[in-house]
C-alpha cells in the first residue's frame, strides 16, 4: 500500500515534532512516518539478489531523549536486522545488534554505513513494490514504513 503526504499530515508532523535540531532538519514532502518525535525521511530499498532486500532511510530523532532500534520486522522476510558496511560503499556488511537514534540528531542509513536487511523473502519482490518493514524502538516502541523497493538483478 503506498502513502502520500497530505497537507494535514505535514502540519501535524511540523506541530508535533518541533524539537528537531536545525541542524538536522527534515524534508517533509518525503516523511514516510513518525511517532513521539521520530521522524523517517526518504526510506527506499535495493534488492540486488534473490532473497534480500537492503533499506536505507534517515531517522530524525526529535524526542527528548536518545532512542534505540532494538530490532526489525516484516511480513515480507522471514529474517530482517540492522547491518554496517565496513569497507566501502555496499561492502563487507556485519551485523549489529541495535542502533542509537542520538535526540536532536539525524541517523542516516545509506550505502556507506548502517542500513536495514530483510533476508529469506516469503514473497517475490518486484521493482515498484512496496514493502512494510516495522522499526522496533526501544521507548518509542514500533513504527511501521512503507518502502518503495528497486530490483537491480
Amino acid at each position: 500500500m503506498k502513502k502520500s503526504l497530505t497537507p494535514a499530515l505535514a502540519a501535524a508532523i511540523l506541530t508535533a515534532a518541533p524539537a528537531l535540531a536545525e541542524d538536522a532538519p527534515f524534508n517533509e514532502d518525503v516523511v514516510a512516518a513518525m511517532k513521539d518525535g521520530i521522524v523517517i525521511e526518504a526510506p527506499w530499498a535495493v534488492s540486488m539478489k534473490e532473497g534480500e532486500i537492503i533499506v536505507f532511510m534517515t531517522i530524525h530523532n526529535g524526542g527528548e531523549e536518545p532512542d534505540t532500534i532494538r530490532g526489525i520486522t516484516s511480513e515480507v522476510a522471514a529474517k530482517a536486522g540492522i547491518a554496517r558496511f565496513d569497507g566501502g560503499p555496499l561492502l563487507n556488511a556485519e551485523s549489529v545488534e541495535m542502533l542509537e537514534t542520538p535526540q536532536g540528531e539525524a541517523t542516516n542509513l545509506d550505502q556507506d554505513g548502517y542500513h536495514l536487511v530483510l533476508t529469506d523473502l516469503t514473497e517475490a519482490v518486484e521493482s515498484g513494490d512496496v514493502v512494510p518493514v516495522t522499526l522496533e524502538f526501544e521507548d518509542t516502541g514500533d513504527l511501521e514504513v512503507q518502502v518503495s523497493v528497486a530490483v537491480m538483478r
